[in-house]
């Protein structure tokens, strides 16, 4: 429950990860932390509810989703910020605009995911056609949508039919010593960004040499990536003893064929592990298909190693700027190209002279503070009355 503080604006996180989750997707490690700075950096009154469910059985997390926005509606927030993914935060939004209508209303978006594509059957088909419409509605009905990046304003922009002029006028008002990008303030949809670790490294204390024996690392969700085990295969065939090392969110059906394609899937692994999953790799391959900003791409970008990716506009918002960076953009669907381009790469390893402060001062890598504080300003901009 909210910390009871006379004039303070109580603001809500609704999709917090448990405190029994030890890996997050990018969602709900954007909204971790963010809440996690905001509370302890702020003069606000922070809610955080989590959303992880201990079970996935449909009647128990319809449980959880109800439970969960019980909570939320009780704390009576001022803000309420909300993921634009997930049928408990769609169920919240209505029931705050019903019963709670004074409370403003934060969405954030990442990037467009069509639900439907994941359909198994005519029926789920029907249901994500409707949850999709419902997405559609609440970032509408949103007071301000949060987003990471250009390339995802301009989804919501083209995708949704959200724009400038179908929106609700903010007057502008923040300090801009704190923060650029609160000039720019006058519209519903707010780029606040996505942030790495600063302090994310694999620095030696032993200063002994890391053996880079992974000759490819890829991380991400297996059901974003495009063409993985076509590209696997193309580069198996040129490099029969290759090594890829997979991590991130897996049902135990898709390990077991990539576990048969020799590519060692290890699932959700902990943050020290990833770490050094990292420190052993040679070449970062990221088939993913849809990006918003692509955390684990800036991750290996900031640790020196060169990325190879489809071409998603949102890579070329940030990497395409100075040459130096170590990517490889391949036009979506080239397989061979990119398999190729993952060969080159591999083979090229070890022959330029490393300098990993001069390639971190190339790209200017976000940290969640600076996204905390875009956050809070964007609020402080709206002028809430207590």
């Amino acid at each position: 429950m909210f910390k009871n503080k006379i004039n303070q604006t109580k603001l809500l996180f609704f999709g917090y990860p448990s405190n029994t989750t030890t890996s997050y997707t990018g969602g709900h490690l954007w909204m971790k932390k963010v809440a996690d700075h905001i509370e302890k950096n702020s003069h606000y009154s922070v809610l955080k509810i989590y959303t992880h469910y201990a079970s996935d059985k449909l009647p128990f997390k319809i449980i959880y989703s109800i439970v969960n926005v019980i909570k939320a509606l009780v704390g009576y927030p001022h803000v309420a910020i909300l993921d634009a993914w997930g049928e408990s935060n769609i169920l919240l939004w209505i029931l705050l605009r019903l019963l709670k209508p004074k409370t403003k209303i934060f969405t954030v978006f990442h990037h467009h995911e069509p639900r439907i594509l994941s359909c198994k059957n005519f029926f789920d088909s029907i249901y994500n056609f409707i949850v999709e419409k419902a997405v559609v509605s609440m970032l509408k009905d949103s007071d301000i949508i949060l987003t990471v990046s250009q390339a995802s304003k301009l989804q919501l922009n083209n995708i949704y039919g959200i724009g400038s002029d179908k929106i609700n006028k903010i007057k502008e008002k923040a300090d801009k010593k704190n923060n650029k990008l609160t000039k720019n303030i006058k519209n519903k949809i707010t780029i606040v960004g996505t942030g790495i670790d600063k302090n994310f490294s694999f620095k030696n204390k032993n200063k002994e040499k890391i053996k880079k024996d992974i000759d490819f690392l890829c991380i991400g969700r297996i059901e974003k990536f495009h063409g993985l085990e076509k590209i696997w295969i193309q580069i198996k065939e040129q490099l029969p003893n290759a090594k890829l090392v997979v991590i991130g969110r897996i049902t135990e059906e898709n390990m077991g064929l990539l576990c048969k394609m020799g590519i060692d899937h290890r699932g959700f692994v902990s943050e020290n592990d990833k770490i050094s999953l990292y420190s052993k790799s040679k070449v970062f391959i990221f088939p993913s298909s849809m990006e918003g900003f692509g955390i684990a791409v800036a991750e290996a970008i900031y640790t020196d190693i060169p990325v190879i990716a489809w071409k998603l506009p949102v890579f070329e918002e940030f990497y395409l700027k100075d040459n130096r960076i170590k990517i490889k953009l391949i036009e979506f669907g080239d397989y061979n190209l990119f398999a190729n381009e993952c060969v080159k790469t591999l083979n090229e390893y070890g022959n330029t002279k490393e300098n990993d402060e001069e390639k971190r001062a190339i790209f200017q890598f976000p940290s969640w503070q600076n996204v905390a504080k875009n956050v809070m300003t964007t609020i402080d901009s709206l002028n809430i009355n207590l």
